[in-house]
């Protein structure tokens, strides 16, 4: 697969996920339905947190984010356990959309060039690997968005 195909993978996920937070108020985003463990501001904040840390820090440009994210939106957190404010709904859509561009316009030609730390937990050794667990990861949570969505829509 070419360097061009998958980043237009990955910028049509990140699309059809802004595209489905398009519609939602912010009472919705913030709260937790049934059934889940998270909200949408959380979902939001956490994909773009792990693409950080999946895509720039593996890769060795270095984290693009504010350490503060990490705090809120980390693998195993929850909103029910926020203190303090957590980055805002704006401010992460914003950073969403800034960092699918700077991905595609930075990584275009480069997929084949090794990752910073070659033993790093995902045994990655080129950055298009590191592609490939991104795209499984946004799909993912492209579908927990769209069933919170629908289930937001029932209550």
């Amino acid at each position: 697969m070419s360097d061009t195909y998958i980043l237009n993978l990955f910028a049509d996920l990140r699309k059809q996920i802004l595209s489905v937070i398009a519609r939602l108020s912010k009472s919705q985003m913030e709260h937790i339905p049934k059934g889940f463990t998270n909200n949408l501001h959380w979902q939001l904040g956490h994909v773009l947190t792990i693409t950080d840390n999946l895509i720039f820090e593996f890769s060795g440009v270095g984290s693009r984010i504010s350490q503060h994210y990490r705090t809120y939106f980390a693998t195993d957190t929850s909103p029910s356990c926020w203190l303090g404010q957590p980055p805002g709904i704006e401010m992460i859509l914003k950073d969403l959309e800034s960092q699918m561009v700077e991905i595609c316009d930075k990584y275009d030609g480069l997929l084949a060039q090794p990752v910073a730390d070659e033993n790093n937990f995902l045994q990655a050794s080129v950055i298009g690997e590191l592609f490939h667990v991104l795209i499984a990861h946004e799909s993912m949570h492209l579908g927990m968005i769209i069933a919170m969505d629908k289930v937001l829509q029932n209550e």
